[in-house]
């Protein structure tokens, strides 16, 4: 979860946002429909009292079920799902 510092971050530091140049990120094709998807429903995590703690599956289950994705294939984009929620998270509360 990349975001370029703020104005008032890099207040007395000499630096510029233009300093900081978003990141290229290489995703391999088999990936991109969970990419895609987790990208379509970023904002919708459970939050419990100590910050967000799990994507809701429910609408991830109800878009592909829209999508007609069923099978392994819904199996795989669902693996990597959870393997990008674990990554975000690791990332939130990181120290």
């Amino acid at each position: 979860m990349w975001r370029r510092p703020t104005a008032a971050e890099l207040r007395g530091t000499g630096l510029k946002q233009s300093h900081y140049k978003e990141p290229l990120v290489e995703v391999w094709p088999e990936c991109w429909p969970a990419v895609e998807l987790y990208l379509k429903y970023r904002t919708q995590w459970i939050q419990g009292p100590g910050g967000p703690s799990g994507l809701n599956y429910a609408i991830l289950f109800a878009d592909l079920d829209c999508s007609g994705i069923e099978g392994d294939e819904r199996e795989e984009i669902m693996d990597d799902i959870r393997t990008i929620e674990a990554e975000v998270l690791a990332e939130v509360y990181k120290e």
